[in-house]
């Protein structure tokens, strides 16, 4: 079972990604509903879409579970999603399971793994870069969902 400090890291990841947080829409609250054409629609050719923002939040989970397990990780790149409803709902499925496993990698850390500092330039701790980053992330990528889904 994780420890005190991992259960509060995870149940922060939670509020995010599930909700309920109280303040904005977690990601999967705003995912919520989402057509296939809703997913691919662009207000201009540079911007992103929704199904863009979904597949870069699953890469950025992916490259925090590369981080926590292996120190290292490979940048999340923007891409080009196309395909149908049955495509959009697979990538709905596979950031959810980007998300339990990044639950699982971040259940696996001690207090003393999220007590070092791993870079020591930086001179702040697993903790807080974890809890500054990640959740902080997405919740900007759930506004820019909602906000797509008004224009």
């Amino acid at each position: 079972m994780p420890g005190p400090f991992a259960q509060a890291v995870i149940a922060h990841f939670d509020s995010v990604f599930v909700g309920p947080n109280g303040d904005y829409p977690a990601v999967m609250e705003s995912l919520a509903g989402v057509s296939v054409s809703q997913a691919l629609w662009k207000p201009a050719p540079n911007q992103n879409s929704i199904w863009q923002i979904v597949e870069h939040l699953i890469a950025s989970k992916e490259w925090q579970i590369d981080m926590l397990e292996k120190g290292q990780a490979a940048s999340p790149v923007w891409t080009q999603p196309a395909g149908d409803e049955s495509a959009w709902q697979a990538a709905i499925a596979r950031l959810k399971d980007a998300h339990a496993r990044l639950k699982i990698a971040l259940a696996q850390l001690s207090e003393d793994d999220l007590l070092t500092i791993p870079v020591p330039e930086w001179n702040r701790t697993h903790l807080e870069l974890l809890l500054s980053s990640g959740p902080a992330h997405e919740a900007h990528h759930s506004g820019q969902i909602d906000y797509l889904k008004g224009l």
